[in-house]
């Protein structure tokens, strides 16, 4: 028989209409967040994140892994020096040429620089709130480290023994 449990200490639960209530952890957990037989909670990751989330919404990227946001921010950082480069290329090259073409590339460019950098704000706002600091470098190796660290993780049930092991002589 499958016992309910919580997610977080594997007590068992009592069942409220819809809803389950740890004693433990003194809280009311939803159906859906209520594990078996003393299961952990499971660390939802995709090992690749697309530029294209950088349009997603800050609600929606509050979802994402944590892995996944560093991912993001270090595409976003590099992204956003690229354009502080082309701006200035463009401001430089309109300085020269006294052209107004290379005026209005330079502040398009320079309003995707804007965006670009509000999104690293929000990422690391998100990963600020999880992690409680915001890494200054995010690397391939540090980004492998996480990742690593995720698959090494505890997966074995909260189970605490209350009796010895025999030892056999």
């Amino acid at each position: 028989m499958k016992t309910k449990t919580c997610p977080y200490c594997g007590s068992n639960l009592e069942k409220m209409k819809d809803k389950y209530y740890c004693s433990f952890c003194v809280m009311t957990l939803a159906a859906a967040s209520v594990k078996e037989n003393r299961e952990r909670l499971e660390v939802k990751i995709n090992d690749f994140t697309l530029t294209a989330y950088t349009d997603k919404t800050t609600p929606e990227l509050m979802v994402l892994s944590t892995f996944e946001l560093l991912y993001l921010l270090k595409e976003i950082r590099q992204e956003r020096g690229s354009m502080y480069s082309h701006m200035n290329t463009f401001r430089k090259a309109g300085e020269e040429t006294e052209t107004e073409e290379f005026k209005q590339i330079e502040e398009e460019t320079g309003k995707q620089y804007m965006h670009l950098t509000k999104k690293a704000f929000v990422v690391e706002n998100i990963l600020r709130k999880r992690l409680d600091y915001v890494p200054d470098r995010i690397t391939e190796n540090s980004l492998i480290r996480h990742l690593d660290n995720i698959k090494k993780d505890k997966k074995r049930p909260m189970v605490i023994r209350t009796k010895r092991k025999s030892s056999s002589k």
